[in-house]
């Protein structure tokens, strides 16, 4: 077998025919392996796959023991992301329970995609004084 660069490989002429099918299958699973190493190391494809091509995007932030914006507006198909900004632990609850996030340390996010129109109340259970609401209109 001879090598012309990492992702296209050329059996060697001189492989009698019974090792040739062999050669080809290790051949196969060998460029099936790199193909899927690069596909999983590409950037656009290791985001989470609730965001993977979705559509509209929003973010609300956790600081000050307050969700900022605390009201938000989208159409059905926008994903909210909600980032807590400060040391302090918070989560994302809706009352309906309809989603609900972890426990999300500084830095951390929890998103959730809204397909349906409606008023989703929410708040932070570890502070229940932190309320927030998204409000889902359809497109006018």
């Amino acid at each position: 077998m001879t090598v012309r660069d990492p992702v296209h490989f050329v059996a060697n002429p001189e492989t009698s025919s019974g090792a040739g099918c062999k050669s080809q299958s290790v051949l196969r699973a060998l460029r099936l392996t790199i193909l899927f190493t690069v596909l999983a190391s590409a950037p656009c494809l290791a985001e989470d796959a609730n965001n993977a091509g979705a559509g509209p995007v929003a973010t609300v932030s956790m600081n000050h023991n307050t969700f900022i914006p605390s009201e938000i507006a989208v159409v059905p198909g926008t994903t909210v992301t909600w980032v807590n900004k400060e040391a302090m632990p918070h989560t994302v609850v809706d009352l309906n329970k309809g989603f609900r996030s972890k426990t999300l340390a500084k830095d951390a996010s929890f998103s959730f995609t809204f397909a349906t129109a409606g008023d989703y109340d929410y708040l932070c259970s570890i502070h229940p004084n932190m309320k927030g609401k998204v409000i889902v209109k359809p497109a006018s």
